[in-house]
């Protein structure tokens, strides 16, 4: 700003004003200097926040928070104040939470029955008689042992991730079901319908076979705009890695599920060149050359996910921990956000009652998240609400999607937060 003093007729002389913050003037101001926007006179302003130019998601698999992240500091963990923390099993006893020894524990009743039983309209009461006593059971970073390579892992590494990153104990699934549920809302922000929960994906190659062997439904093909036809539309790379999904191609399907390859439900990227399979050789190679995608999901089969009764869960956290360790050795750390994530509580014990969002199938019980990354919160803990389409809606914004123009997604999309609380990057709403 400037003041013009008129001191004779033909003679105008400038004169500088003092400036506030925020109100600096131009290059042409009496001394040269160009204009200041913030804390004139004092240190310089701050850097704008860096970008992530690189997002892996690694997913993990049935666990619920309180079951991994119960006794946690500072979490909202489990309460012996909860109404729901004594409940009543199907033989009449009263079972409390204590602490899981077993590293191979039991699968659990899993799908929307039992989410719903257990749930009992947000009371979250009836897992012990839902889903018997293991379901009050919990892990905490006591919990160590032999992994199958002989080596030594613990609850301890998923602890200290999230000591020395972020974690998030407000985020829930998208769906009170097991997949491809979830997934189908982290990718699309849609289920397509109560039917499509827990089928099979209609271009995959193993979907007759598992059908034939474990019964279910085959999905009708998707048609909706997914998350990879975005980013595909705007030329950045990205692929869904999942473990053995060669042998979804050749169709042997040995330790292969295909409900958990959601790509495959969708006409636009079924068996496309950005579905592949996961090995963490290829992984490290394509770390090592630079050609990683911008956007990678990672898929591992129930070995390496910590599933319940697919053997050792500390097997899941080398795995995760091998992952992790190959991408900060990489030169790609620097600007790549790791988000680890359970697709489903598993059938354990949660005490939170998840929100509940009308005409759709959610939101279901608390999962882990961790954001690890030099781009996410050193040691924070989020109890900001979030679901899977946080995921979804961090890429749209990252990558300058936009939101679906389909209004039933994009309305779905507006119903969650985003995972912006988790980081120190450049975050926010979805934007083109």
């Amino acid at each position: 700003m400037r003041l013009y003093v008129k001191l004779a007729p033909i003679l105008v002389i400038s004169l500088s004003l003092l400036f506030i913050p925020g109100c600096g003037g131009g290059p042409n101001m009496v001394g040269g200097g160009g204009g200041c926007t913030s804390n004139c006179g004092g240190d310089p302003p701050p850097p704008p926040p860096a970008a992530i130019s690189h997002l892996i998601v690694v997913l993990m698999q049935n666990h619920s928070f309180d079951n991994l992240f119960g006794t946690y500091p500072g979490a909202t963990g489990l309460d012996p104040n909860a109404a729901s923390y004594k409940q009543i099993d199907l033989a009449g006893n009263t079972v409390s939470p204590t602490l899981l020894t077993d590293l191979s524990p039991a699968d659990l009743n899993h799908d929307r029955t039992s989410y719903i039983a257990a749930w009992d309209s947000g009371k979250m009461d009836k897992y012990a008689y839902t889903n018997g006593d293991l379901s009050m059971q919990y892990y905490d970073n006591t919990t160590s042992g032999l992994t199958t390579d002989n080596k030594t892992y613990g609850i301890s590494t998923l602890w200290s991730y999230a000591q020395n990153y972020a974690l998030a104990d407000n985020f829930f699934a998208s769906a009170m079901n097991n997949e491809p549920s979830n997934y189908l809302y982290m990718v699309a922000a849609t289920i397509d319908g109560d039917h499509t929960s827990g089928s099979f994906p209609y271009y995959d190659n193993c979907s007759a076979i598992e059908q034939s062997q474990s019964g279910g439904s085959i999905a009708v093909p998707l048609t909706e705009t997914n998350v990879g036809d975005q980013l595909s539309s705007k030329n950045v790379t990205w692929g869904w890695y999942q473990e053995n999904f060669n042998a979804s191609q050749d169709s042997t399907c040995k330790d292969y599920v295909p409900q958990e390859n959601v790509f495959q439900y969708f006409t636009s990227t079924a068996n496309g060149s950005h579905v592949q399979t996961f090995t963490m050789s290829g992984f490290k190679t394509s770390l090592g050359d630079g050609s990683l995608p911008s956007v990678v999901f990672i898929q591992g089969d129930g070995l390496h996910t910590m599933h319940p009764g697919a053997g050792n869960i500390l097997d899941g956290v080398e795995w995760l921990d091998n992952i992790v360790q190959a991408v900060k050795s990489s030169s790609m750390w620097s600007n790549t956000a790791i988000v680890v994530l359970w697709d489903e509580s598993g059938g354990w014990y949660d005490h939170v009652a998840p929100p509940q969002i009308t005409n759709t199938q959610g939101l279901g019980a608390r999962v882990p998240v961790i954001v690890i990354s030099p781009l996410a919160k050193t040691g924070y803990i989020s109890h900001q609400q979030m679901d899977f389409v946080s995921i979804l809606r961090f890429i749209q914004y990252n990558w300058k999607l936009g939101e679906f123009s389909a209004s039933d997604q994009a309305a779905r999309e507006q119903q969650s937060g985003d995972l912006c609380d988790l980081l120190t990057a450049a975050c926010g709403p979805p934007t083109q």
